[in-house]
């Protein structure tokens, strides 16, 4: 949905996941700054809010389909998108499944793991030349992916923080892998958030956690690739 054509690259950001939630978030957020915003979901007919939004900013928004645990879709999305280049690439898309010790499952571990991980991967690697220099490449994570802060062990939360700790390490050799282009990457953690995942009786809402991160990611250089860092911008044990 939407026309590439009219948009114009010098001012443009990638978000996936980008339908609701944080995701959703990020698109109100960066129309608001006046850049231009392609939001990646996996069913487009069913993204009321995105529709809306398109509906508003015309051309502005443009919005494509990416199932990001699908190789063939980001292989599709590539495509479409290269011709472009990236100020910011949010990849956002995330899944969080509950599933105790003694219930654990294959599926349940794969399957995450598959999109928190794997898929953010796959997905960087197609999207990475689509990035200018200075560019910045922000991983969604978790304070569930730190290892040294082991926080909510007793949650059934086990295959998500290991996939965001494996997403932390990603992004760090990532960033050192483009370090040379002059390319930011760091993996960032929103905090506890109202969102479908964190629940009505987390502390902070979307529009503020998205005011915040937005901050920080402006404020990103390469001294910071590398990181993982708070929603405050502040570095997170790994």
């Amino acid at each position: 949905m939407g026309n590439l054509g009219n948009m114009n690259d010098c001012d443009l950001v990638l978000i996936t996941g980008a339908n609701r939630g944080l995701g959703l978030g990020f698109v109100h957020y960066y129309l608001k700054q006046g850049l231009n915003v392609i939001a990646c979901t996996r069913d487009i007919d069913n993204s009321l809010d995105l529709n809306l939004l398109a509906r508003e900013y015309n051309s502005n928004l443009v919005i494509h389909e990416l199932d990001i645990s699908q190789e063939n879709s980001i292989t599709r999305l590539g495509k479409k998108v290269e011709h472009l280049q990236f100020n910011i690439v949010i990849n956002n898309a995330g899944v969080c499944t509950e599933e105790n010790l003694g219930n654990w499952t294959s599926k349940n571990f794969e399957s995450i793991f598959k999109v928190n991980t794997i898929g953010v991967a796959l997905f960087s690697q197609t999207i990475l030349p689509c990035i200018k220099p200075n560019g910045k490449l922000i991983n969604m994570s978790s304070g569930m992916g730190s290892i040294a802060l082991n926080l909510n062990p007793e949650l059934g939360l086990d295959a998500y923080a290991m996939s965001k700790a494996a997403l932390n390490i990603f992004s760090r050799r990532l960033a050192s892998k483009k370090q040379c282009e002059n390319i930011i990457v760091v993996a960032m953690s929103p905090g506890w958030v109202k969102t479908d995942m964190g629940g009505n009786e987390a502390p902070v809402t979307i529009v503020e956690a998205i005011l915040n991160l937005g901050i920080v990611i402006d404020k990103l250089s390469l001294k910071e690739s590398g990181k993982f860092l708070s929603v405050d911008g502040e570095e997170l044990p790994w």
